[in-house]
């Protein structure tokens, strides 16, 4: 586009962001989900439905978020003079733990050992201050209660006891930072939850698109809205994940290779069946 007033050079930074390609959606149950309201919302990830593309400003969101991340990670190091871990020496990639041959997966944003020789899982969140501002009060098992699922998840996954969960405040750049302990009973939980959505039984948390769960939700467009979706193996409703990768076809019984006539778009539960 032309520009020739301040108002476009805004105007042509939005558009950049719309003609960005959208990328696949991921075909995994994640960590960062599990603490979702919602079964269908996890299938769906389970399964790669696709999202819609996302605002210009939401994005934006992000992206100021994994640069806080760095900055967090770079006071840790330099200023609290602790060890910071963000990649796998191994891999030379985020640390990343998969079950069910990557079926259910968590990336981590790092490990942290302190000067007690503990090593621990390192969470890190930048939030809006009133976010900030409830963990701050009420501590993340009540104030962000999917955080703290996420945290059970990676350590359960992990074998990790402690992990430690830090934010930084948008607004002010305070931050706050908390040690959360491993929780075996709501591990054992969230596990039970997991393998529901892989047995093919999600059901939608409402029955209703304009409820507030579902106007927060990245899947709402396949849910609710007919968002165009791929026709392969994991989004048929015949597919099941197998516990070793892949995914198994129950009308053929054998493992899916690619989609056939029979293919037949999987769709969730409705709420209450």
């Amino acid at each position: 586009m032309k520009i020739v007033t301040a108002s476009d050079i805004v105007e042509a930074i939005d558009v950049g962001y719309k003609q960005t390609r959208i990328q696949r959606a991921r075909e995994y149950i994640g960590a960062s989900g599990v603490g979702s309201p919602c079964d269908a919302a996890l299938a769906y990830s389970l399964r790669g439905f696709p999202e819609p593309q996302i605002a210009a400003r939401t994005q934006r969101i992000f992206a100021l978020g994994h640069i806080l991340e760095d900055v967090v990670v770079k006071d840790l190091k330099e200023n609290a003079d602790v060890r910071v871990f963000e990649v796998d020496g191994l891999t030379g990639k985020q640390h990343s733990y998969r079950l069910y041959g990557g079926h259910v997966s968590c990336h981590m944003d790092g490990h942290i050992e302190t000067d007690d020789g503990v090593l621990r899982v390192l969470e890190i969140k930048s939030m809006n201050h009133a976010s900030f501002q409830k963990f701050v009060k009420h501590g993340v098992k009540k104030a962000h209660p999917k955080y703290y699922d996420q945290l059970q998840m990676m350590m359960g996954m992990s074998g990790f006891e402690e992990a430690v969960f830090i934010a930084i405040s948008k607004n002010t750049s305070e931050y706050h930072c908390e040690f959360v302990e491993a929780d075996s009973i709501q591990y054992a939980y969230l596990m039970a939850r997991v393998e529901h959505v892989m047995s093919g039984q999600a059901a939608k948390v409402s029955d209703k698109p304009d409820d507030w769960r579902c106007n927060f939700c990245f899947k709402k467009g396949v849910c609710w809205e007919g968002l165009e979706v791929e026709v392969r193996c994991s989004t048929c409703s015949f597919a099941f994940p197998r516990e070793d990768g892949g995914w198994q076809c129950d009308k053929h019984d054998r493992q899916c290779h690619k989609p056939c006539d029979d293919y037949e778009l999987y769709r969730p539960k409705e709420k209450g069946m």
